[in-house]
């Protein structure tokens, strides 16, 4: 007996997981057993609340929310509780302007600097390749994404129309030939939304009420920047070490790249927008049917002239390339708040969600879609296409990412990010610096797919100049040339010196403290320890800033230390490099001395990548 009731604890607990199993094993068929599966994900994933809203056909299934908009006051989300939803709008400001398309105020191939000369745009290419509409709509400008310190308005005042895009001069420059690589860019919708204003007569956020939230019967939107005082607002919050932290709902400076605010109902009329070809409720057509088309369309960048199909349109982009059939919309992310905005109009499918806990949806929205392709026949597996040795042939070799959403991001590429394609029998391989190797499925002679994609995802191609090119659905790459490994060859190096000088530096610190240096080499020895700690201050200090993004912008210990840790860091190095050389000689030790020389070397090396990338100029403190 005592045996038996020592086993009731691990019987209770297998029978509990075979229940959890069979649970997870069951489909989930109907709308109850979805809001009950999708409460699971949020309570392991900290999501306080959730918009949701599931579209059919003409049948909204679901129209409302689960969880908390204020865990405080245990206030639950209904159908009519706002959520900030980030970036999808970008696709109300994307609809907007094609209504003035068709009203024949512009058209997507007008020139920027033409229709709003005023708008500062750096491009080297203006000659040539002038930025355009549609490369702002498109992210193919090739400006930078906003700076840490351009994202959220502490400030008591916001900047409106040409003063709001004054904001992001320093992000407005071409860093390639605009209409050639994808990139994200927030400063692009700033522009985008204020040619809707300039165009249109009227701010973005009055233009979107008038012209599309009211005729579309969307009850609680709005694209005001300061959303705080709405009460219908949900609270935003981020989870920590067991704790749910409320966030203040600040303004963004680019209004037009995410300041909408909806709730489950909007969301509605939104994806029946879309599923309706551009009709309002009443059947007014607020768009022809074309405009739908053409912002389900790619149509700047090299990869979409090449033959890839699946690339970012006018602020409207494929959600998912697994699964029984592709929805096609827009995410959003903003302090405190993660969206998704999708649908498939020939299966006359659609949803919204919106979390108030920054997390990520990705679960959810799987779940989501396989619920509403639930009577959907899996797809048959794609007929295999033979590799193309003779077409392929000319592109194997190396490749470096070259389209990185900022700047700085940009240095991190140009250390790390090679990656090789090789052809092994009747396969053709995407190998990485580190990791698994992708398997490329080809679908044509230069395109190919991922196994597990439905559609294809690479191309391969040339860009304007002839480099070979590599183009996917996240990334653009330009070929790396035959001395590929010297980058991450000299990185490696690098590191290893910049260890050693650290364990170096502190032996010669003891020694220096114990006067048993000869004065003239104590700098020499002991600045390689001080640039290491002022390269090792920089990233520390920068993981603060993007940590704590909403002091950016702001005088504090993080964002001053970012400012000068740089600076220090090349001083030390050169400062270093200038005295190990003048006292050379002076040194016992050959080998230290070329030690020495080497560190700098190093140090040298990685202070040059790091002004290149714009890791010297780092004004946090100030907008």
């Amino acid at each position: 007996m005592k045996k038996l009731l020592l086993l009731l604890p691990l019987l209770s607990a297998l029978a509990n997981f075979s229940v959890q199993a069979q649970r997870v094993s069951q489909p989930v068929t109907t709308v109850a057993q979805l809001t009950d599966s999708i409460q699971r994900i949020m309570r392991r994933e900290h999501m306080p609340g959730l918009l949701l809203t599931l579209v059919a056909h003409d049948t909204v299934l679901f129209e409302g929310g689960l969880g908390y908009a204020d865990l405080e006051n245990k206030k639950p989300v209904t159908a009519h509780t706002l959520f900030r939803i980030g970036s999808v709008t970008k696709t109300f400001v994307a609809v907007g302007l094609l209504q003035l398309v068709e009203q024949g105020k512009l058209s997507l191939n007008d020139e920027v600097r033409k229709l709003a000369p005023e708008i500062p745009i750096d491009n080297p290419w203006e000659a040539t390749d002038p930025v355009r509409v549609v490369h702002v709509l498109e992210h193919t400008a090739g400006f930078n994404d906003m700076g840490l310190n351009h994202v959220y308005n502490s400030t008591d005042t916001d900047p409106r129309g040409a003063a709001a895009v004054q904001v992001f001069k320093p992000e407005l420059r071409c860093r390639w030939r605009p209409g050639e690589r994808m990139s994200y860019s927030n400063p692009g919708y700033e522009v985008a939304g204020y040619l809707l204003e300039k165009l249109s007569g009227q701010p973005y956020d009055q233009y979107l009420a008038q012209h599309l939230l009211r005729p579309l019967g969307m009850p609680d939107a709005t694209a005001e920047l300061r959303p705080a005082a709405n009460p219908k607002l949900a609270r935003g919050y981020s989870y920590d070490n067991g704790h749910y932290n409320r966030l203040q709902p600040l303004p963004i400076y680019a209004g037009p790249a995410g300041s909408m605010s909806a709730s489950a109902a909007d969301m509605t009329r939104w994806v029946q927008f879309f599923l309706h070809d551009f009709r309002a409720p009443n059947g007014t057509a607020l768009l022809q049917p074309a405009s739908l088309r053409e912002m389900e369309t790619s149509h700047s960048p090299l990869g979409a002239r090449a033959g890839l199909p699946t690339g970012y349109g006018l602020a409207n982009q494929l959600m998912n390339r697994r699964g029984n059939a592709s929805f096609r919309g827009h995410g959003g992310g903003i302090y405190g708040f993660r969206s998704t905005f999708a649908y498939n109009r020939e299966l006359g499918l659609g949803y919204a969600l919106s979390n108030n806990g920054e997390q990520d949806t990705g679960a959810i929205d799987k779940l989501v879609r396989t619920f509403l392709l639930r009577h959907l026949p899996t797809p048959p597996t794609p007929r295999p296409v033979p590799l193309d040795v003779a077409a392929v042939a000319p592109y194997l070799g190396h490749y470096q990412n070259v389209a990185p959403r900022n700047q700085l991001a940009g240095l991190g590429d140009y250390l790390l990010s090679d990656k090789q394609l090789v052809q092994r029998g009747s396969l053709l391989l995407l190998q990485p610096l580190a990791g698994a190797a992708d398997t490329l499925l080809p679908t044509g002679p230069l395109t190919f797919r991922r196994p597990k994609d439905l559609v294809p995802s690479i191309v391969l191609t040339h860009d304007h100049d002839g480099r070979r090119a590599l183009i996917s659905s996240d990334g653009f790459s330009l070929e790396a040339g035959s001395l590929w490994w010297l980058r991450p060859a000299l990185f490696a190096v690098s590191l290893l010196l910049l260890i050693t000088g650290i364990l170096a530096g502190l032996v010669w610190l003891i020694f220096a403290l114990r006067r048993k240096l000869p004065r003239v080499q104590v700098l020499p020895r002991l600045l390689p320890l001080l640039a290491t700690a002022a390269l090792i201050t920089t990233v520390v200090a920068f993981v603060g800033v993007a940590s704590n993004i909403t002091g950016a912008g702001s005088v504090n210990v993080a964002t001053v230390l970012l400012g000068v840790s740089p600076l220090a860091f090349c001083v030390f190095t050169l400062a270093g490099l200038i005295l190990t050389i003048r006292y050379f000689r002076q040194f016992r030790s050959r080998v230290v001395a070329w030690y020495l020389l080497c560190t700098y070397g190093a140090l040298g090396w990685l202070a040059t990548a790091f002004a290149t990338y714009g890791w010297m100029s780092l004004q946090m403190w100030g907008v």
